[in-house]
């Protein structure tokens, strides 16, 4: 999964195969194919933050299966359940799966194989 992050306007949301842009339009993207993400803006405003997916999908089924856990989580003043935990990271700009440009593109249809909805994963 990856997430879009304006840095300008402090908004974060999930790519999609649906072209999108933050409310400031100071960047956007959208999922070309499946795998793979295309965004503009300046890269020193605009990030795209990746989760692990395999971590992520652990987190979910043990929060299902045991659901929360006990207070132990010092937070705004007093103990709280703590969250699950799952790995997530700043994609860097290096990396095959982003490509990353300047300018404002017009939205591009995915190259969508088949579609796996979130319900299928195992």
């Amino acid at each position: 999964m990856k997430l879009f992050c304006c840095g300008k306007c402090n908004q974060i949301f999930n790519l999609s195969f649906t072209y999108r842009e933050c409310e400031g339009q100071h960047g956007g993207g959208q999922y070309i194919d499946r795998l793979n993400a295309k965004v503009w803006g300046d890269p020193t405003q605009i990030f795209v933050l990746g989760f692990a997916n395999t971590s992520f999908v652990n987190a979910l089924r043990d929060q299902l299966h045991s659901g929360d856990r006990p207070a132990d989580f010092y937070y705004a003043g007093r103990m709280t359940p703590k969250g699950r935990e799952f790995t997530a990271f700043v994609i860097p700009e290096a990396a095959d799966s982003v490509i990353r440009v300047l300018d404002r593109f017009d939205p591009v249809e995915p190259a969508i194989l088949s579609e796996t909805k979130f319900s299928e994963c195992p």
